[in-house]
């Protein structure tokens, strides 16, 4: 086995990007993980209108990733959850949306540099329920 194949076998890491594609600034309300660290440690306090941010959730070949981040928009909460845990299936919804925008997600098991037109993202809110790591994109739209 090379050491390429070896490194993408051990990554359990979440590879995560929020799009907004509405006028409306997002803030960061928190950001939680029960297995993962943050990278960077200190997410992006604010999505501006109409641009993205991207982050990791680095997992351990142990435990998996497996998080949570909210913020708000004009005082209403969304929440985009992401899981690439080593035994369970990997997960990518939104347990809280208090908001009228249309989430979608989309995710894929190799790296993705997401097109802003949507012409390589594939299916809507569907993404592989095993293998890692987890590429995912939460897109936030009227």
């Amino acid at each position: 086995m090379t050491n390429d194949m070896l490194s993408l076998s051990t990554d359990y890491s979440v590879y995560v990007t929020i799009m907004n594609k509405i006028n409306n600034s997002f803030q960061l309300v928190s950001q939680q993980s029960s297995h993962g660290t943050f990278n960077p440690l200190n997410l992006p306090p604010w999505i501006a209108g109409g641009s993205q941010i991207s982050f990791n959730l680095d997992g351990t070949i142990l435990t998996g990733s497996d998080g949570v981040v909210t913020y708000s928009a004009s005082g209403k909460n969304i929440s985009f959850a992401f899981q690439c845990p080593r035994y369970e299936d990997n997960a990518l919804f939104i347990p809280l949306n208090q908001t009228s925008y249309r989430i979608t997600y989309y995710g894929q098991n190799k790296y993705v540099q997401w097109d802003p037109s949507g012409s390589n993202w594939g299916p809507p809110n569907n993404f592989p329920l095993r293998g890692h790591p987890l590429y995912a994109l939460f897109v936030v739209e009227d």
